[in-house]
């Protein structure tokens, strides 16, 4: 990759697939933030205040978008303001015209419904955020389960028996966590995984490193990313078939494709071993391992479509210490801080060289610009 330096900026939890259930209301509003829908899995409800007419995380609307941006969770912006997420924070820099197409709970095969869905904008530029860490699990549940025939193209009828990973140790992490809350109800959270941690509950692995304190959950990531399990190994073919329909997208509908490589906290952290106040060193060895191959095989693909890609592992790992994730948490999310040095990445080093794509006579690939068109 080019080099990853960046101007220097001052500035004072992963998990497996969910349904829409298992979102939770925000305590200010009766409005429901996530719907359940058999196509989507999950997607966004158009009438929250913090969503557009999509359903997406736009606020005030974006039509005729430069740029869009998909993704999951960490694109969303999940767990901060709605100006405060990466593509927020970019749309800022960029004087406006960033369409934010994340959406906690997404994998890679939404990921290409989404672009299917975008293209009535018609985006110049379109960033896709791939989370290794999430994205193989999700593509493997979401194309299994979907209603949408697009999703369903991406399934082979052999996969059908096939068994999921083994979640037990989120699971038991999150049981755990729950027990104690309710047991201790003056107990803070951050009180509650500190004791947790202290017992040697799994996937509550206490963290230090620089000013960052965390909790990793590199047991769930190990399963999430096994390459030698069934499901996630048709995961990646699942991804694979997501990426080269989105291709085909850009090449249809003129609009220059890009695919960041987005590390989990984890795999960041897993880099600087050598300098990490770490419980459980060996798991976070092996998750190092594991995802490197994910990385690879993402990378692998992108190069075999010709679609620029841009893995952010050699970039941030040296922030990973410097509070750029959420703090005191199981959940691996970027912080504000995290999101702004996001926003300035791409706007620095990844959009600089996009090649925007022009139809090639002036009656093709017109702009369709202001519809939304509904699920």
């Amino acid at each position: 990759m080019q080099d990853t330096t960046i101007t220097h900026i001052s500035l004072n939890e992963t998990e497996p697939c969910r349904a829409a259930d298992d979102f939770t209301n925000d305590a200010n509003t009766e409005v429901q933030r996530h719907l359940a829908d058999p196509a989507w899995l999950v997607r966004g409800n158009p009438d929250h205040p913090e969503h557009d007419a999509l359903g997406l995380r736009n606020p005030q609307g974006v039509q005729l978008p430069e740029l869009a941006i998909i993704g999951g969770s960490q694109v969303y912006g999940e767990g901060l303001a709605p100006g405060q997420s990466w593509p927020a924070k970019l749309g800022q820099r960029m004087g406006g015209g960033v369409l934010n197409a994340g959406m906690a709970g997404w994998g890679s095969v939404q990921y290409a419904m989404a672009g299917e869905m975008l293209t009535a904008l018609a985006p110049r530029r379109v960033i896709i955020c791939l989370t290794p860490a999430n994205d193989l699990a999700k593509a493997f549940n979401c194309a299994r389960v979907s209603t949408a025939p697009l999703a369903r193209s991406f399934f082979e009828p052999a996969w059908v028996k096939l068994p999921q990973p083994d979640y037990s140790a989120q699971f038991n992490a999150g049981r755990a966590v729950d027990q104690l809350s309710a047991e201790n109800p003056a107990l803070s959270h951050e009180d509650v995984l500190a004791l947790l941690a202290q017992r040697g509950e799994s996937d509550i692995n206490p963290c230090v490193l620089d000013t960052s304190r965390f909790y990793l959950s590199e047991h769930t990531l190990l399963a999430m990313q096994d390459l030698e399990h069934p499901a996630i190994e048709a995961g990646l073919s699942i991804t694979a078939k997501a990426l080269a329909h989105l291709q085909r997208l850009s090449e249809k509908h003129y609009f220059s494709l890009t695919a960041l490589l987005l590390p989990s906290r984890e795999y960041l952290v897993s880099q600087r071993l050598e300098e990490v106040q770490v419980r459980d060193r060996e798991s976070l060895e092996r998750l190092g391992l594991v995802e490197a191959a994910v990385l690879a095989e993402l990378r692998a693909c992108c190069a075999a479509l010709g679609m620029r890609c841009f893995d952010l592992t050699g970039f941030l790992k040296a922030f990973v210490g410097n509070r750029i994730h959420v703090q005191n948490s199981r959940q691996d999310l970027l912080s504000a801080k995290g999101c702004e040095l996001l926003a300035r990445f791409v706007r620095e080093r990844v959009l600089p060289g996009t090649f925007v794509r022009e139809p090639a006579r002036s009656d093709m690939g017109a702009a369709v610009g202001g519809i939304y068109p509904s699920y």
